[in-house]
């Protein structure tokens, strides 16, 4: 049995490489969430957007229900989840047909749904313009930032945050993901001395997929824990920034592109332009930052979509609301719709956290 346990023990040592270089530093990410700025409610002066009750009434009102009907099948007592998908789902309409309103979310007609009017924002001025929609970033003070999403979401009780406390819809999404496997962020000055964490000039940061899930502790994710980094070669393209540490804090050269494969159960896949980031490093160890750029309508629209009345229901949101309001800001002329012509992404930022990891390498005889 020593004789196996040695053999196996050698494998693996010729299998994996040593972790972190000198001039490195690995993170696994234990936050990645839209970057939301609701400290209160003044972004909001007409109030929050509807909820489930309120979304089935207008429903019904529009397919010319009777009142009286509307009124006992929306009656807090006796509506249920289940109640709610079969009088609601199929509210859309395609050639005069009912139609599945999280399958064509443009079927119903517009709710209108109230959008954000804060002042500040997180995230960064992609244009370099500065318009009546635009934020001003409450941690940098740069104007014209480019947010239209946090607009969007601004207003609905499951999608509200803080940089403190995220939204309590994403997190739980998130959860789900990381159930699955890890998100790991390497730091390197591309030499062999150590990285200065206070200032550098040649720096890169890769983003790679982990092959174990995320370890916890009580306090959240247990720190120095070792990772292996996905060999798969479809994971190492698209995700690289360059930049420099200036005073503690990483300014990533604007990146044409971003992706990060994700999951189902939150996104398929992330897929930024024109990207911008910045990062700063704890005295803990520990690093936060943002990451923001232009990301597809329907990459945003996908969770609210794919989960169908339960985001309604539970989430409080209207789905086909979300979409339009998604289309009519989207706010850049990135990758048109070639056929109408419509706009197709829409500006996002995203807040991320992450506690320092040892990464480690498949090696090429694996490959």
């Amino acid at each position: 049995m020593r004789k196996h346990f040695a053999v196996a023990t050698a494998i693996m040592t010729l299998c994996v490489s040593e972790a972190a270089l000198a001039g490195s530093q690995g993170y696994v990410i234990s936050n990645w969430a839209p970057a939301m700025n609701n400290v209160d409610d003044r972004g909001c002066p007409q109030g929050r957007n509807a909820a489930a009750q309120e979304i089935m009434t207008y429903a019904l009102k529009d397919q010319g229900m009777p009142q009286d009907q509307i009124a006992k099948l929306t009656d807090p007592n006796t509506m249920n989840q289940k109640s709610y998908g079969e009088y609601t789902a199929m509210r859309g309409k395609v050639a005069g047909k009912p139609a599945n309103i999280y399958t064509n979310p443009l079927s119903a007609p517009d709710p209108h749904i109230k959008l954000d009017q804060a002042k500040e924002g997180f995230g960064f001025n992609l244009d370099g313009k500065d318009g009546p929609l635009n934020y001003t970033d409450p941690l940098t003070k740069e104007k014209g930032v480019d947010n239209a999403a946090a607009r969007v979401f601004g207003c609905f009780d499951r999608t509200r945050g803080t940089r403190e406390a995220p939204p309590g819809n994403w997190s739980f999404r998130w959860t789900h993901y990381t159930e699955g496997n890890s998100w790991l962020i390497e730091i390197s000055n591309n030499s062999s001395r150590p990285l200065n964490f206070q200032n550098e000039d040649n720096v890169t940061v890769n983003f790679y997929r982990g092959m174990q899930t995320p370890f916890r502790n009580g306090s959240g994710y247990q720190r120095n824990i070792t990772y292996t980094i996905d060999p798969d070669t479809r994971l190492k393209s698209l995700t690289s920034f360059k930049g420099k540490i200036r005073n503690g804090v990483f300014l990533a050269d604007v990146t044409p592109e971003f992706r990060m494969i994700a999951s189902s159960r939150i996104n398929p896949v992330f897929d930024f332009k024109s990207v911008h980031m910045r990062i700063t490093f704890n005295k803990d160890g520990g690093m936060e930052g943002f990451v923001g750029g232009y990301v597809p309508i329907q990459q945003v629209y996908f969770p609210f979509g794919d989960y169908g009345v339960a985001a309604e229901y539970i989430g409080g949101m209207d789905v086909s609301g979300v979409y339009y309001a998604l289309q009519q800001n989207a706010d850049t002329d990135i990758d048109r719709d070639p056929k109408t012509h419509k706009r197709t992404r829409i500006s996002q930022t995203y807040q991320i956290e992450a506690v320092p990891a040892y990464l480690t390498r498949v090696s090429s005889a694996m490959d």
